[in-house]
């Protein structure tokens, strides 16, 4: 019996279900797509992902987290495409992810606040000229356009993340990295699921940052960490932000070893919503010696709406409307 596209799809999800379980399950209904959260509002105020190309032909790609050496091995032709990967957590991913020390970024590889969109895997793989690899498209895999050719994925080796044998390394790290590629852009309409981020602050900071109409329409998509396993969560970066007693009480999710001590560069902000009355806070060689680690308001602050932003190493890592009576935009 020939199958159409939605009845092999069907059936190909439902196999694939009941072959893997635990955290991974999810991940069978799904594909992924990471970038940090610049470019991640570009892409929620414009509807859609674009392939490398045309984001930066547009003028859109505000922060360029690709590995140098990487992009200079992938072929040109599929930097015409949208990208997206089987599952989230790669190689790739856990090498960009978070704001590291400036000594420990290599190749200009750097995601300082990952943004997750999440897309139904159904939907996209029966839209026009998807393409999908069995592999690391700057290790040139095998490319495949028929959709019927997933059966000739090995998704017990893409969906693997747990230790392997030295002897057993580049197969899977490739394997981990398979794609699924959409010529020139995949629009949000109808194909996302989610948006995930980190913490409740990088939430706050998102939902600022968009335009009312973007915020209204996307606001009910975007979760916090609702499973373990999307984000590798090893560097520095704002869990909550919230005003206690006239105090800004600013909770951080420390780095997962001791790598990152007196490694940064810390300044905030604070001021009024008219720009005027500005206060700062800056320290160099910096890391929280308190957590949660608690500021005193300005006596000229308490009662009033104020705007407060958080930078390390001159990245934005937080910014939002605050008052000692309400929280906006939780």
């Amino acid at each position: 019996m020939n199958l159409t596209k939605e009845q092999f799809l069907d059936n190909f999800q439902k196999e694939l279900s009941s072959k893997i379980t635990g955290t991974q399950n999810w991940w069978t209904k799904s594909l992924f797509h990471f970038t940090d959260i610049k470019n991640a509002i570009s892409i929620i105020e414009k509807g859609v992902i674009l392939s490398r190309n045309k984001a930066i032909e547009y003028g859109l790609m505000t922060n360029d987290n690709a590995n140098d050496d990487v992009i200079s091995r992938t072929s040109n032709t599929y930097k015409d495409f949208a990208r997206l990967y089987f599952g989230p957590t790669t190689p790739t991913q856990k090498n960009n992810e978070g704001i590291k020390p400036k000594d420990e970024i290599n190749n200009n590889a750097h995601c300082p606040i990952p943004i997750m969109f999440v897309f139904d895997f159904k939907k996209v793989f029966l839209l026009e000229n998807v393409k999908f690899t069995d592999g690391n498209l700057a290790k040139y895999p095998n490319v495949y356009e028929n959709i019927f050719d997933l059966t000739r994925l090995n998704f017990n080796l893409i969906y693997h993340r747990s230790w392997f044998y030295p002897e057993d390394r580049d197969v899977i790290i490739n394997a981990r990295h398979s794609e699924v590629i959409v010529k020139d852009k995949l629009e949000l309409e109808n194909n996302l699921q989610l948006i995930i981020v980190r913490s409740i602050a990088e939430k706050e900071y998102l939902l600022h940052t968009l335009s009312f109409y973007a915020r209204q329409k996307y606001q009910n998509k975007i979760f916090v960490q609702p499973t373990t396993g999307i984000f590798t969560n090893d560097w520095l970066y704002v869990n909550s932000v919230s005003i206690i007693a006239n105090q800004i009480n600013i909770e951080w999710h420390l780095c997962s070893s001791y790598i990152c001590l007196n490694k940064y560069k810390l300044f905030i902000e604070i001021k009024y919503l008219d720009g005027s009355n500005q206060k700062y806070l800056f320290n160099e060689q910096w890391y929280p010696s308190t957590n949660p680690q608690i500021i005193n308001l300005p006596q000229e602050y308490i009662f009033v709406d104020f705007e407060i932003s958080i930078n390390l190493d001159d990245i934005c890592v937080y910014k939002n409307i605050k008052n000692t009576l309400e929280q906006l935009y939780v």
